[in-house]
């Protein structure tokens, strides 16, 4: 068993060094279940958030597909079922546990029941009633700038990179300051991501045995995994009795939006390393539609000490996701 201290550092390792094929077994704490890890963190890279939208949704189409096939296929039935997906190996490959670990660059997103009234900056601009009909939670279609389900179809003949590569996304409304924006699926109101910033999607199926079928329960777990990752930086995280997400005092350092479809989660959190706070400026939103709070990061709440790298702090949450979910974390594909 790796020691719980040098976990993070391998991690790190990993993730700088995908071709490490060493790296590949290593055994991280808890053997009770595995999760794939794919990340997108490596040297600097940034993944747009409609491609990291668009992985989310075909991992999650590819395993609600192989899970309809397996079941109605009889304990006879040969290797291939009616959707020409494999009952073998390629089942196996599908229908598992991951965690995207992606670095966005510049967006908002509302969640799908959000109040346009947290898009401060409409009520100051000339074509506001406008841009509020497009980020409408009603407007759907051609219309809407609405990333939905019914626009991604996964499909077995094609690998998800293929399908993630000619994804054709709706057109965004953009704020003042050049940020796109997109309505979502995710619960919660206006969020930003970007830079510096750890945007974690779990996609765990919570009726398999492994966890709780149970969605709270999953809230407070990850708000656990966040809350221990800053205790390793001496930050005191804590959760608060009406607001989903960490807190550091009366300001908000990391940022949870969930969703779900047929017990298995989309979506996740975000966790502020040092990304530019200006982006939370509330002449252009609401964050989380929460007044009179503000926003922190770990760079601003240990501002005496180095700030930690992206990958490093990567590297502690996944050893916190370890401990809380009762997982060994397995390095999967790299997402580009």
């Amino acid at each position: 068993m790796v020691p719980n201290r040098y976990i993070p550092s391998l991690w790190k390792r990993k993730i700088l060094q995908q071709s490490s094929a060493s790296c590949a077994n290593i055994i991280l704490r808890h053997c009770y279940h595995t999760i794939h890890v794919h990340s997108g963190i490596n040297s600097g890279h940034k993944i747009d958030y409609v491609r990291g939208w668009a992985y989310q949704q075909l991992f999650l189409e590819q395993r609600l597909a192989v899970k309809r096939n397996i079941q109605s296929i009889s304990e006879e039935t040969a290797s291939f079922g009616s959707n020409g997906i494999r009952t073998d190996d390629d089942c196996n490959t599908a229908d598992r546990d991951r965690i995207l670990l992606l670095e966005h660059h510049h967006v908002y997103t509302l969640g799908r029941g959000a109040n346009e009234d947290n898009l401060t900056f409409l009520d100051s601009v000339e074509n506001g009633m406008e841009l509020r009909k497009k980020l409408s939670r009603k407007s759907r279609g051609v219309e809407s700038c609405r990333l939905e389900s019914s626009r991604m179809v996964w499909t077995p003949n094609l690998s998800i990179q293929e399908q993630v590569d000619s994804f054709n996304p709706p057109s965004a409304v953009y704020a003042p300051n050049g940020v796109p924006i997109y309505r979502i699926e995710r619960g919660g109101e206006v969020t930003y991501h970007g830079p510096s910033q750890l945007v974690v999607y779990p996609l765990l199926d919570l009726s398999s045995g492994h966890f709780k079928k149970d969605l709270h329960w999953y809230l407070r777990c990850i708000e656990e995994v966040l809350i221990r990752a800053l205790h390793e930086y001496g930050i005191d995280g804590v959760r608060d009795d009406i607001n989903t997400g960490v807190w550091v005092g009366q300001k908000k350092i990391a940022a949870i939006g969930l969703s779900s479809a047929r017990w298995i989660t989309t979506h996740g959190f975000a966790l502020n390393v040092d990304p530019d706070l200006n982006m939370f400026d509330t002449s252009v939103i609401t964050p989380c539609g929460i007044q009179g709070r503000g926003v922190t990061s770990i760079a601003n709440e240990i501002s005496s000490k180095p700030t930690p790298t992206l990958q490093e702090i990567a590297g502690v949450v996944l050893d916190k996701f370890g401990e809380v979910f009762e997982s060994t974390l397995q390095p999967s594909e790299h997402l580009m």
